[in-house]
């Protein structure tokens, strides 16, 4: 089964985060689909962009070797035909972020999910990757703000708080 947080971030938030789980361990983050299997990957944490709306957080102390494929065939949709992915993203040791679009109140989330996708079983040390994840799970509720009781509502990080703040006032 899969573990994950729902997230209210803006941009500058994203980046507190994945610069927490840098400090962890070393990180290499990529986007679901590019033109090359090189493109997939982001050369350092400034040159993230809007889109993509997904991120994946590889922290590299844990060993993988992405399997990249090209996307295309009957079910595929036209704006992706060609383009590359990570085919083995689901069963790897990787964080998935799924980004805010906070003026339409879309929240994200952070999301592992473990051996969920993994019937075979996993190919890295899935206990070992759950501390991990329990870290970062710890600063998440560290930093993030509940806005309700709720325990279904999202962490604001600090930056989207105030701007929820400031709509709410």
């Amino acid at each position: 089964m899969g573990r994950q947080l729902q997230l209210a971030t803006t941009r500058t938030d994203e980046t507190e985060a994945l610069r927490f789980v840098e400090s962890l361990a070393p990180i290499r983050v990529f986007q679901s689909h590019a033109a090359t299997s090189d493109d997939l990957w982001f050369s350092d944490l400034k040159s993230i962009g809007v889109p993509p709306w997904t991120l994946y957080i590889w922290p590299q102390a844990f060993p993988w070797s992405p399997v990249y494929r090209q996307a295309g065939g009957p079910q595929c949709p036209p704006e992706r035909a060609g383009l590359f992915y990570v085919a083995n993203a689901n069963t790897a040791p990787v964080l998935e972020l799924s980004r805010s679009d906070l003026p339409r109140k879309r929240y994200g989330r952070i999301y592992w999910g473990s051996d969920f996708s993994a019937p075979g079983g996993l190919d890295y040390d899935a206990a070992a990757f759950s501390r991990f994840v329990d870290s970062v799970w710890r600063w998440i509720r560290k930093v993030g703000k509940r806005t309700s009781g709720n325990s279904y509502s999202p962490y604001f990080f600090p930056e989207a708080y105030k701007l929820h703040a400031t709509e709410d006032a």
